[in-house]
């Protein structure tokens, strides 16, 4: 395993040589991230592995450790979430190679042209972060925010029930 991240990678042939790579990200070059993020400091730690599985299908198998700052969508303050993504993705060339891949792989279309790996890794970060971060448990936030009670509304169809009595 090289303790190295390329900057572009060519799953095809990676897969048919075998190798693994390993590196951090900085948070910071994970653009379309962002708009999501309160902070782009920090470092996420990958492991890339390709090669072909008992199938003889070609894979990327990857890890990504780290936390990532995102803005809590009730209060508006920072929320450390943390990341550990497992993730096995099967290398295709068209749509028809997707529908064979087997249960357990997401599809990574390949064209022939070399992939930015900071881009394939980034696709797995937006996919794990939620759509609405939001402080939970002993985290909770205090936004001030309280639901009224409902106003109870007399049933109109109450007089019905003392004309049956």
């Amino acid at each position: 395993m090289l303790d190295c991240l390329p900057e572009r990678i060519e799953p095809v042939g990676l897969a048919d040589a075998g190798r693994s790579f390993r590196g951090e990200v900085p948070v910071s070059e994970l653009m379309r991230l962002r708009p999501s993020l309160s902070s782009t400091d920090g470092v996420l730690r990958v492991e890339l592995e390709f090669r072909r599985d008992e199938r003889r299908v070609r894979i990327l198998a990857g890890r990504i450790r780290g936390t990532v700052d995102l803005v809590c969508q009730r209060c508006l303050e920072t929320l450390g979430f943390p990341l550990d993504i497992d993730f096995r993705l099967g290398i295709v060339a068209d749509d028809a190679e997707v529908v064979r891949l087997p249960d357990g792989y997401e599809p990574l279309l390949v064209t022939g042209e070399p992939l930015q790996t900071f881009e394939v890794i980034e696709d797995e970060v937006l996919l794990a972060i939620p759509v609405i971060p939001l402080h939970e448990g002993v985290d909770s936030c205090d936004s001030g925010y309280v639901n009224q009670p409902r106003a109870e509304k007399e049933n109109p169809f109450a007089v019905l029930a003392k004309l049956k009595l």
